[in-house]
């Protein structure tokens, strides 16, 4: 399932879980740390395709650094 940003305003967690290979454990620990960003709406919380895209790319980011590091190293 690919999730593009301009196409959806905001997914399920169940579908972000899904995205990011996840689990539900994970995706509370993200949201709770403000690492996505989420509302809720009734009794439903939904996240916004825009920070689980920004989270991904704070993720390849990251690990573009760890691996220049570990080969200046």
């Amino acid at each position: 399932m690919s999730i593009a940003p301009s196409a959806l305003a905001v997914t399920s967690p169940n579908e972000a879980m899904k995205v990011l290979m996840i689990s539900r454990e994970t995706l509370y620990r993200l949201l709770n740390t403000g690492e996505l960003e989420s509302y809720t709406q009734g009794r439903a919380r939904r996240i916004t395709t825009r920070s689980i895209a920004s989270y991904q790319e704070r993720r390849l980011a990251a690990e573009v650094e760890r691996r220049n590091q570990k080969a200046a190293a």
